[in-house]
């Protein structure tokens, strides 16, 4: 295990300097087979990690075609270990891509100063395309239809419709914005009809500045809790891609990230109607403590009783893992500080977690309490956490 770590150090050496890659020492240590298949591991998961990050702002396929094509075409020239360097030179394009074309560049640098922790904050896309960064200081001003639209110094959006008018508005042209909650962050929002949503990270949620029409509906991908304004006649919906949660006024989590295979709903209180559009089943009724969980990939579905905390801590500022498996934990983690996680050995995948971790608090602190266990060793080295068996 000592001799793996070591080789696992030396790759994400050569990783973290894109250059080496090509360095002759490292091509010709890549010749032994083993090392050669950790590397195409670890590689195989930063290009999966990389995909994620640039997907909105970049077309990483054709991008890599691109250079994929020139693999092709210098292999019939220099021979397989070209194709080893290409490989590497892939990588390495990819993480120039990170730099150049993030989005948030200067949030991206706060966070390394920052070093992981977890934050309040927020990006507001309107509907002319313009981008507003919210954090902790007051930002007010008006849409056309006159709602009025406040962030306050406690990292709270608000948009205040005129309430005389909240349902019975006229059909028109609806108009959008859209949150974008980044990693180690959440965020706060009260929509016009005054139903309020809390936001987890790395979430994108759509919605009308005001509403009007027979329905209040909302687009959602990530995770979010709901407590919505109830309004008898005027149900609110909300949208995941193939799944619709359908309600009037009550509490309730769903998780639906696009890149994940489980979507669940949870109800917390009232009742909510749930329509899959991959099942023949029709509208599955839910009551509190009922959840509805989809596997995606299997396309299964099922309703089950559970423990609401789980499930919902994450809104109070806490991880809550109760005999969780320890990878469904760390992809918890490392959605929340934009990690990537590695393993020495696929079995300590399996062990059973529980846990209670502020989300708040360093990366470091969470993971020493991950060691003080005494059932897995723990190492991070920049933003990749390295989990063994002890």
């Amino acid at each position: 295990m000592e001799r793996q770590e070591t080789d696992i150090d030396y790759i994400l050496s050569h990783l973290q300097n894109p250059e080496s890659l090509l360095d002759a020492g490292f091509l010709e240590w890549l010749e032994e087979p083993g090392h050669r298949r950790l590397f195409e591991n670890m590689r195989n998961q930063r290009e999966a990690f990389l995909r994620f990050s640039l997907e909105d702002s970049i077309d990483v396929d054709r991008e890599y075609e691109q250079i994929r094509t020139k693999i092709r075409f210098s292999h019939r020239r220099v021979g397989w270990k070209w194709m080893v360097a290409a490989a590497c030179a892939v990588v390495m394009f990819g993480i120039a891509l990170a730099v150049l074309y993030s989005r948030h560049d200067s949030m991206i640098e706060e966070e390394s100063l920052a070093l992981l922790e977890g934050r309040r904050r927020a990006e507001l896309i309107l509907a002319n395309g313009e981008r507003i960064h919210l954090e902790n200081h007051r930002v007010e001003f008006r849409e056309n239809n006159g709602t009025l639209i406040v962030n306050d110094s406690n990292c709270s959006l608000a948009y205040h419709q005129d309430t005389s008018a909240v349902g019975r508005a006229e059909e028109k042209a609806v108009v959008y914005h859209t949150l974008i909650i980044p990693a180690g962050a959440d965020y706060s929002l009260t929509l016009a009809d005054g139903t309020q949503v809390r936001l987890n990270c790395e979430t994108k949620f759509r919605f009308p500045v005001e509403f009007n029409g027979k329905e209040r509906k909302v687009f959602l991908d990530g995770e979010a809790c709901f407590q919505v304004k109830k309004a008898g006649e005027w149900p609110f919906i909300v949208e995941t891609g193939d799944m619709r949660v359908k309600v009037t006024g009550t509490c309730f989590n769903v998780k639906a990230y696009r890149n994940e295979d489980v979507v669940h709903t949870t109800l917390i209180s009232g009742a909510v109607e749930v329509m899959n559009e991959k099942l023949a089943d029709g509208p599955v009724s839910l009551a509190p403590a009922r959840q509805y969980y989809w596997n995606k990939r299997l396309n299964r579905a099922e309703v089950r009783e559970v423990d609401v905390s789980l499930y919902t801590g994450w809104t109070e500022g806490m991880f809550v893992f109760k005999k969780q498996q320890l990878e469904d934990v760390m992809n918890t983690l490392a959605r929340w500080y934009g990690m990537e996680i590695f393993y020495t050995t696929e079995s300590v995948k399996d062990l059973r977690i529980s846990a209670h971790l502020g989300r708040y608090e360093h990366i470091d602190s969470v993971l020493n309490l991950l060691r003080a266990m005494d059932k897995i060793s723990v190492e991070r080295k920049g933003k990749t956490v390295i989990i063994g068996r002890k």
